[in-house]
């Protein structure tokens, strides 16, 4: 009887601050596998309690979610060495091949996808580099060197801009951007870890409400925490849905001819071809064909091997 008085004290007072523990765990969840592909238990430190520490900590602060194991170690080390020995546009691609094979294991960070942009920039692939150098952007938004390094590959040609009067969709920000100011200053791992940190704020906070003498404090700073848990939420949740439901490309092909339908025999879309590096939103695929938009309600179809998609 008595268990049962207090569950019912703790859920009239304080039933609201629950919501965080759901979306806490919810968040925790979601934001263990924020890549396309589910990782492979190798890459677990509980699994290769001997990695690396010192590039454990380089990729944590790159915004790896997970620890490398000693072979994706080796593997990283290998590539920073054949970029550095390189001179030649095919051995920056060696390098940037064994980053892509890191990044098929499921090591997803900002550093391999920094430096496998930069690798294919020396190798005059420059739509390749722009795919990558914004992949990287999702867990090194604060870069300089990769805000750099992007707006010197979106310069080196058309600037991402396709046919004349069509503007790189990035550049424009959104309205919901105005109101969630950290939108693109938080990189998406951060997101998911601040709502889950906030959540339990809020719930260890009502807590202390429930037993303290003066609540009312104490509920206010929860209630506070609980509506950063949701905004934070809202923040982490539009990312999921721009880098994960959304699919992106830029052109890797020196020029393509988008058609008004999938194949060859249709007309052309456009009065001019998109050079490399133009960047677009990837609407459907039919078979070898890929149908691309564009900023001011633009859309074409070209071959999906003119394009790289992320």
């Amino acid at each position: 009887m008595l268990v049962r008085r207090f569950s019912r004290r703790i859920w009239a007072r304080n039933g609201l601050l629950l919501v965080p523990v759901v979306v806490s765990v919810s968040l925790c969840l979601c934001g263990s596998d924020l890549t396309p592909r589910n990782r492979p238990h190798t890459l677990s430190p509980a699994t290769h309690p001997g990695l690396p520490l010192l590039l454990a900590l380089f990729c944590a602060l790159a915004g790896c979610a997970p620890g490398p194991d000693l072979d994706a170690s080796r593997r990283f080390q290998e590539a920073q060495e054949v970029f550095s020995r390189a001179a030649q546009p095919e051995e920056f691609l060696r390098a940037a091949a064994i980053y892509q094979e890191l990044l098929e294991t499921g090591l997803e960070c900002g550093a391999v996808l920094y430096n496998q942009g930069n690798a294919y920039m020396r190798a005059g692939r420059r739509g390749l580099a722009i795919a990558a150098y914004r992949r990287a952007l999702r867990y090194r938004p604060r870069d300089p060197y990769l805000d750099a390094n992007l707006r010197a590959a979106l310069g080196g040609g058309a600037g991402g801009s396709g046919p004349a009067g069509i503007a790189d969709a990035a550049a424009r920000r959104p309205l919901v951007e105005y109101v969630l100011f950290w939108q693109r200053w938080l990189s998406e791992p951060e997101k998911f870890s601040l709502a889950a940190l906030a959540g339990a704020l809020a719930l260890a906070l009502g807590l202390v409400a429930l037993f303290a003498a003066n609540g009312v404090p104490w509920r206010r700073a929860a209630a506070g925490f609980l509506l950063a848990t949701l905004l934070v939420a809202v923040s982490a949740a539009l990312d999921l849905y721009r880098y994960r439901w959304i699919r992106h490309g830029v052109v890797t092909a020196q020029e393509v001819l988008a058609r008004k339908g999938n194949g060859a025999s249709y007309e052309p879309a456009f009065n001019q071809a998109l050079p490399e590096g133009t960047e677009f939103v990837m609407g459907e695929q039919r078979g070898d064909w890929v149908l691309v938009r564009l900023a001011g309600d633009l859309e074409g179809w070209i071959p999906a091997d003119a394009a790289v998609l992320y």
